[in-house]
């Protein structure tokens, strides 16, 4: 028979410990609110000079609590947006009324709402002509605009996990495009303000939108600034391909739609390039004959960008997968996320038959060239190679130096291994197993050494920054670097990168193109034919040496815009031929077995891609 009185007691008992235990915890975060922060951006009219941005929350209620702008934007590791100015910033509760704010600094302003549930929060962003690549720049102009979403929205601090959507109100014939999900027209939905922070958007008219279904994914596919006689087939074949070169290697997409964002600029813009988000990339070109798409190049930049989707997109260090915007992210290991991205690029092209592997050596050897005529010598140290790109601050140093970094790297690993393990491995490794919230670049790679069963030293540039020597690394592969001076239509000389990162003419040789147009050894090379060139100006670089000189017919003019003795100049001459020494790098025909091994395997790897 039951005892209700001790029934009663215990279960009164139990009710009080458990109450004291929960009174003596101390109190967690307050939850995050489940209701969307509301962002609005609006252009009055074609050719205004700024965005109007705004954004309303509820369920605020804080005495305190700050709004910050993003001091770094995805992808570019070191700098924030490039050039823009924030102006008429204000802040209003539920009633209208102003709310005090304080300005702690260039990109946080301490608001007091004191305890209001609504706040609505108000300013312009004013894009400016600054010299950065326009990919990471915030631009407005009479055709339209573009920025990554961290150039334009700031974001209340600890709320940064809210669901946020985004409505735009544009000038009549302009829309908005942007690879985040939309609800209707002109509005977008992201499950975070990470989501939308590396969100490529374009605003403007005259848009050609072409959709793409490859591997269950919609790509869709935007060209601005093309003219009437553009076809579109050859570059809609050339990300179809690059769809399935990224897939082929990492598996399924990570992304449920994927943006390629085409803008055609004027030659002489500064500035020309790409950059690659989780689920878009933006791409600034000198306008291109659609007869010549595929001879441009620019597969390899697509490669590169779309690469991106999965690391850091999908994976990789802390800082990069779960972001503090509010300070510059550490990322030591900048060069293999560069560094990776292009060496695929040109790696899985190469994984195509025999015309494929002659052009990955042929592609590295430029690469080895260029890192040369860098001051790289023979030899990477991998410990220069910071997120700024250096000691010379060239981006251009962190891709070129980091891709070959990639590659003598990848050789070690698949020497080490019998040719049974690679690069391939440590990425997949780093994409199946690593938690969510990313990897710490301090510790992770002793856990990859471990799983390759290769001693830590075995992966020392990645754990320690150590320097690797490039041809002693590539002979592990029975590979070996030569240099060659085959007549060609070339420039006529070297382009060595000075402190300042800009180009150095050394090396003219008589008779060339260069010499021509009476350059001189120490000259600033800027432009050619009106197209800026230098180390960071990587794609505007090729576009004028490939387009400019070596596809112009012999005696073409061509001019030179440089800087002597601190006043710019032009300087013409004509488009000649030059026996200009360049690396390549050749299979060594008796290679050992074990050498054998390790070249058979970059080319038809062991290990599949993730599972679909």
């Amino acid at each position: 028979m039951p005892f209700p009185s001790l029934s009663r007691f215990l279960v009164a008992g139990i009710v009080a410990i458990l109450a004291a235990g929960c009174a003596s915890r101390p109190p967690g975060p307050p939850p995050v609110p489940t209701s969307p922060i509301n962002y609005y951006v609006r252009v009055v009219r074609a050719g205004v000079d700024r965005y109007d941005v705004s954004l309303a929350a509820d369920r605020v209620r804080a005495d305190s609590i700050d709004f910050v702008l993003p001091a770094w934007l995805p992808g570019r590791y070191t700098a924030g947006p490039e050039a823009s100015t924030l102006e008429n910033f204000s802040v209003r509760d539920g009633r209208g009324s102003a709310v005090a704010t304080r300005r702690l600094g260039s990109n946080r302003w301490r608001l007091y709402p004191a305890r209001a549930d609504y706040l609505t929060i108000g300013y312009q962003i004013v894009p400016g002509p600054g010299p950065g690549p326009l990919a990471f720049r915030t631009l407005l102009d009479l055709e339209g605009g573009y920025s990554i979403g961290a150039g334009l929205f700031g974001y209340l601090e600890g709320h940064g996990g809210r669901a946020v959507t985004v409505a735009f109100e544009l000038p009549s014939q302009w829309t908005a495009v942007t690879p985040l999900e939309q609800t209707s027209a002109r509005r977008y939905s992201a499950p975070g303000f990470e989501a939308l922070a590396e969100a490529p958007i374009l605003v403007g008219g005259g848009m050609r939108d072409y959709k793409l279904f490859v591997e269950g994914r919609t790509h869709q596919v935007v060209v601005q600034g093309a003219g009437a006689d553009f076809d579109p087939d050859s570059l809609l074949t050339l990300i179809g391909e690059t769809v399935r070169h990224g897939t082929g290697f990492y598996g399924a997409p990570p992304y449920g739609r994927y943006l390629f964002a085409f803008r055609f600029v004027s030659p002489g813009t500064v500035g020309i390039g790409a950059a690659g988000q989780a689920a878009g990339s933006a791409y600034f070109l000198p306008r291109l004959d659609s007869d010549r798409v595929r001879q441009s190049g620019i597969g390899g930049v697509l490669l590169h960008q779309y690469l991106h989707a999965w690391y850091p997109g999908g994976f990789g260090p802390v800082d990069l997968v779960r972001p503090d915007f509010s300070v510059q992210p550490s990322v030591p290991a900048a060069w293999l996320i560069e560094g990776a991205a292009e060496y695929y690029a040109r790696l899985l092209p190469g994984r195509q038959g025999d015309d494929g592997r002659s052009a990955f050596y042929e592609s590295m050897g430029e690469l080895l060239t260029w890192w040369r005529e860098m001051g790289g010598g023979s030899s990477i140290d991998v410990a220069s190679l910071g997120p700024d790109g250096g000691r010379d601050g060239s981006a251009a140093r962190l891709v070129v130096g980091g891709s070959l970094a990639a590659f003598v790297t990848d050789v070690a690993i698949r020497a080490d291994t019998r040719g049974s393990a690679g690069l391939d491995q440590v990425l997949f490794y780093l994409q199946r197993r690593v938690p969510p919230g990313g990897y710490d670049p301090n510790l992770i790679w002793d856990e990859v050494a471990t799983m390759l069963a290769i001693p830590p030293d075995g992966l020392s540039p990645l754990s320690r920054g150590s320097s690797l020597s490039i041809e002693s690394g590539l002979a592990r592969a029975g590979l070996r670097v030569v240099e060659r001076a085959a007549r060609r239509r070339t420039l006529g000389a070297r382009l060595h990168v000075d402190p300042s990162g800009r180009f150095v003419v050394r090396a003219v040789e008589p008779g060339g193109t260069a010499a021509s147009a009476g350059l001189r050894d120490g000259d600033l090379l800027v432009k050619i034919n009106g197209t800026p060139i230098g180390p960071d100006e990587t794609v505007a670089t090729r576009y004028a040496l490939v387009s400019y000189i070596r596809d112009a017919a012999p005696g073409a003019r061509v001019t030179f815009g440089v800087v002597r003795a601190g006043q710019p100049l032009e300087e013409v001459g004509t488009v000649r031929e030059s026996r200009i020494p360049s690396v390549t790098i050749d299979e060594i025909a008796g290679a050992s077995a074990s050498a054998l091994l390790v070249r058979s395997s970059l080319f038809s790897p062991p290990d599949p891609a993730p599972a679909r």
